[in-house]
């Protein structure tokens, strides 16, 4: 049952788009819960490897992605080994992707999903947009 609500949980965050730290949706709140972290101190991808890593039993993982030195390097630019491995199975250039969006790329391959793998390697996902309200043009302007 647990296994189930977990799974439920992953399945969630990851229906619900694309998620950071800074955005917490329910998915990711219950799955931080499960884990015993904040959620605000983790990313999507952190959250799934540590609970790959609890389900694993891997001590030694899930104290490397609580301490947070994970992030020593983080960023597109950043390469490491795993990194590079990571991008080479994809046949992108490690350095134009941060490992989320390697993850993403994986995740829109295996789905069929063309769409999603075309947003993130277009890095579109990474543009920002100017929603605040625009004063109002006109004569009394």
């Amino acid at each position: 049952m647990k296994r189930n609500v977990t799974l439920s949980a992953i399945a969630l965050v990851f229906s619900a788009g694309l998620a950071s730290a800074a955005e917490i949706n329910p998915g990711v709140a219950q799955l931080a819960a499960q884990l015993g972290v904040s959620a605000s101190e983790y990313t999507v991808v952190e959250l799934n490897q540590l609970a790959a890593a609890k389900r694993d039993g891997d001590q030694s993982t899930v104290d490397f992605l609580l301490s947070h030195f994970n992030r020593a390097a983080e960023g597109a630019a950043s390469v490491n080994p795993g990194k590079a491995q990571f991008a080479a199975q994809l046949g992108v250039d490690a350095s134009q992707y941060t490992g989320a969006e390697l993850q993403q790329i994986l995740n829109a391959r295996r789905d069929g999903d063309l769409q999603a793998e075309a947003f993130v390697r277009s890095h579109t996902n990474r543009q920002t947009y100017d929603i605040a309200p625009q004063p109002a043009r006109g004569r009394d302007a």
